[in-house]
C-alpha cells in the first residue's frame, strides 16, 4: 500500500502542475489489448509450463510548448492477467512527467520532474527482457523531483549569471537486489553556478558548487566545487580547462582508500558544421584517471550518439534521472504514441540490477538511426560497469538493441528486433549468462485510430550455473484503438 500511496503522490503532483500550466495541449489517448502465448511461462530450464497472459494497457500522452511553460506528460498502466495463475496477476504503472514552467520572467523558474516504472533487481531469477516474464525479476520504483531555479543577472547577464537551484526529491522502491526491503528515500541536489556572459566571448568561464544528498535522513551524499575556463579559436573548436574539488566522505571510498580530494579535466570541443559536434575530455578524480566523450551526428537518412562518462551514482539517482517514456529521436523528431508502440512499459534491460548503495559507474552508449523510404533501423550499444562502495556486487553489462522495419505497404509493416546481453559479476553467489532474443513482428493499419498486430519470438539463456538456463517461445496478438 505504501508504494501504491507514494506512486499516486508522485502522479497527482506531477498532473497537478501540468493540468494548471496552461490550456494549449497537444496530445492523445487510447487503449491496446492483447493476448500472449508462451511455452516456457516460468522460464525456467525443467517442467517447462505453457501459459497464456491477457493484457490490457490503456494510455494518455500530452505536451506543451510553449514562451514560459514546456510539458510532457504519458502515463499507462498496464494490466496483467494470468488465468489459472491468479499469483501472477498485477497492475505495471509507467509515469513520465516533466515540466518547467517561468513563474517570474527571466528570474525565477521551477522545474518538475516525475516517473514511475519497472526496476530490475535480480537478473538471476529467470528474468528476461521485460517484467512481463517472471515478476520475482522485477520491482514497482517510483520517483519525484521538484527543483526551482533562481538566476540573477549581473550586468544585465553581459558579466555573469548566478543561477541558484535548491532542489529537493523523492525516491520509492518496493525491494532491493542485495535483499532490502525496498528504498522509501528522500533526496537534495543543491547547487550554484555562475556563467559567464557575453563581455567573455573569446575566454568564457563558470563557478560551480555543488551538494547533491543520496539520502536526507543519513545526510549521505557528494559535493564538489569546480571552476572551468576556456578559450574558443573560432566556430569550431574550443577548450576548456577544470580545476575542483571532490568530497565523497559520506558516499563513496575509491580502490585507493580515498574519500576525497582535487580534481582536473581539459576537454576539446569540435563543432565541425551545425549537425555535428564532438568533445572529448580526460582528467583525474580522487578515485582515479577518468575520460569523457560525447559525440552526434546527424544526417538526412541517418544519425547517431555516442558518449562516456564516469560519475558517482546511486540507486536513487539513477531512477530519478532515467527517462522512463522516450521523448524525441535521434533526428530530433517527436516520437508520437510511446505507449502505443508497445515497447515502453516495460523496465528497460539497461539498468543493472537496483542495489542500495553508492557506486562508481563507467557507461558508454552508442546509438543510431537510419531511414530512408521504406526502411528504418536502429541500434542502441550500453556498456556499464559498476563499482560498488560496500555491497560486494559489482557487475559489468554488456547489452545492445537492434530494431529493423520496412513498410511493406500503406497500411502493413513489419519489423525484427534483437536483443543481446552478456552479464557478469564479482559476487561469488552471482553467476555469468549470456542472454540472447529475437523477435518478428507485423503490424496493420486498420484505420485512422486503430491497429493490429501480431509477434512471435524466441529468447535464449545460457548461464554458467545450468539451473540459469532456459529458453522461450513466445507469440502474442493485440489490438490497439486511439481516441
Amino acid at each position: 500500500m505504501r508504494g501504491i500511496t507514494h506512486f499516486g503522490l508522485a502522479l497527482a503532483i506531477a498532473a497537478g502542475i501540468v493540468t494548471n500550466a496552461g490550456a494549449s495541449w497537444r496530445g492523445n489517448a487510447g487503449v491496446t489489448a492483447g493476448v500472449i502465448f508462451t511455452d516456457n511461462l516460468y522460464l525456467t530450464a525443467d517442467d517447462q509450463e505453457s501459459g497464456g497472459i491477457f493484457q490490457l494497457r490503456p494510455y494518455i500522452n500530452s505536451t506543451r510548448e510553449g514562451n514560459r511553460v514546456q510539458a510532457r506528460f504519458s502515463y499507462g498502466p498496464s494490466v496483467l492477467w494470468y488465468p489459472g495463475n491468479a499469483e501472477l496477476n498485477r497492475v505495471l504503472h509507467t509515469l513520465g512527467a516533466w515540466s518547467s514552467v517561468e513563474l517570474i520572467e527571466r528570474y525565477f523558474f521551477l522545474d518538475v520532474a516525475a516517473n514511475a516504472n519497472q526496476a530490475l533487481i535480480d537478473p538471476r531469477v529467470n528474468s528476461d527482457f521485460g517484467a512481463i516474464g517472471n515478476p520475482d525479476a522485477f520491482t514497482p520504483q517510483a520517483s519525484i523531483t521538484v527543483q526551482p531555479r533562481i538566476q540573477l543577472p549581473v550586468l544585465n547577464g553581459r558579466f555573469a549569471t548566478v543561477q541558484i537551484t535548491p532542489g529537493v526529491g523523492y525516491n520509492y522502491t518496493a525491494a532491493t537486489a542485495d535483499g532490502g526491503d525496498g528504498l522509501r528515500t528522500p533526496t537534495s541536489d543543491s547547487s550554484i553556478r555562475i556563467t559567464s556572459g557575453p563581455m567573455f566571448t573569446s575566454v568564457p568561464w563558470s563557478v560551480v558548487w555543488r551538494r547533491s544528498v543520496f539520502d536526507t535522513r543519513t545526510n549521505d551524499g557528494f559535493g564538489e566545487f569546480r571552476t572551468t575556463v576556456g578559450y574558443v579559436f573560432g566556430p569550431k573548436y574550443r577548450v576548456d580547462l577544470s580545476v575542483g574539488y571532490d568530497d565523497g566522505t559520506d558516499s563513496y571510498r575509491a580502490a585507493n582508500g580515498r574519500t576525497k580530494g582535487t580534481s582536473w579535466e581539459t576537454s576539446f570541443l569540435w563543432t565541425p558544421s551545425a549537425r555535428a559536434q564532438f568533445r572529448l575530455g580526460v582528467g583525474q578524480r580522487y578515485w582515479g584517471n577518468t575520460g569523457r566523450f560525447d559525440g552526434s551526428y546527424r544526417h538526412k537518412h541517418w544519425a547517431f550518439r555516442s558518449s562516456y562518462s564516469v560519475s558517482v551514482q546511486t540507486a536513487s539517482t539513477e531512477l530519478q534521472q532515467q527517462q522512463v517514456v522516450p521523448v524525441q529521436d535521434l533526428f530530433g523528431a517527436p516520437i508520437e504514441d510511446p505507449f502505443a508502440r508497445g515497447d515502453v512499459l516495460t523496465a528497460s534491460v539497461t539498468n543493472a540490477p537496483l542495489v542500495d548503495d553508492t557506486f562508481l559507474q563507467k557507461q558508454f552508449l552508442l546509438a543510431s538511426e537510419y531511414s530512408k523510404g521504406r526502411d528504418s533501423a536502429g541500434l542502441q550499444w550500453y556498456l556499464t560497469q559498476r563499482d560498488y562502495d560496500q555491497s560486494d556486487f559489482d557487475t559489468m553489462d554488456n547489452q545492445f538493441v537492434f530494431r529493423y522495419s520496412r513498410r511493406l505497404s500503406g497500411r502493413l509493416t513489419a519489423s525484427a528486433v534483437v536483443n543481446f546481453w552478456d552479464h557478469s559479476g564479482d559476487n561469488a553467489a552471482q553467476y555469468d549468462y549470456v542472454q540472447d532474443a529475437v523477435d518478428l513482428i507485423v503490424n496493420y493499419r486498420l484505420g485512422a485510430r486503430s491497429n493490429l498486430g501480431a509477434r512471435i519470438g524466441r529468447l535464449n539463456r545460457d548461464a554458467q550455473l545450468s539451473t540459469g538456463d532456459f529458453s522461450e517461445n513466445r507469440a502474442s496478438v493485440n489490438f490497439s484503438w486511439r481516441f
